[in-house]
């Protein structure tokens, strides 16, 4: 999933739990594992063998983020929603699939793996279009309210 997936599809799903919430908190924490893996895969490609999944996609991480979140709110209500909009990245991106559970559960089943290669145009193409065009839908509206 991209950006429009994740942050879109998150954002819907968080303003369904609590219309308050500040979809760009949202959509910032939604897209949290891969602003922190993306740059981290270009400046220390040994330590995660070139994959753009690591420390941000883990759960080690995820519980820091959830304490961080804690801290900051002081209402576990809130933070637990917003750690919610975290860790449903992982839903997003299918962490339970080969050799994604290496890179959640890191470091207990070992050093993060190289990242998946396949090929191209398979299903998770489709999924991933879809999902753009689903979080677009949400998305779209917030930005043309945003800036009238």
């Amino acid at each position: 999933m991209f950006v429009f997936g994740h942050s879109g599809l998150t954002i819907a799903a968080a303003r369904k739990a609590d219309p308050a919430v500040d979809p760009r908190l949202v959509a910032a924490l939604a897209l949290g594992p891969d602003l922190l893996d993306k740059p981290l895969s270009r400046l220390a490609p040994h330590f995660v063998h070139h994959n753009t999944r690591s420390l941000g996609h883990s759960l080690i991480f995820s519980a820091v983020v959830f304490a961080g979140l804690l801290a900051w709110k002081k209402r576990p209500k809130t933070a637990l929603l917003l750690w919610a909009c975290y860790a449903g990245h992982f839903l997003l991106d299918a962490m339970w699939t080969a050799p994604n559970p290496t890179v959640l559960f890191w470091p207990l089943l070992g050093a993060f793996p190289p990242p998946a290669r396949g090929p191209l145009f398979d299903w998770p193409l489709l999924v991933n279009g879809l999902g753009e065009l689903a979080g677009l839908a949400v998305v779209y509206p917030l930005l043309r309210q945003r800036f009238k």
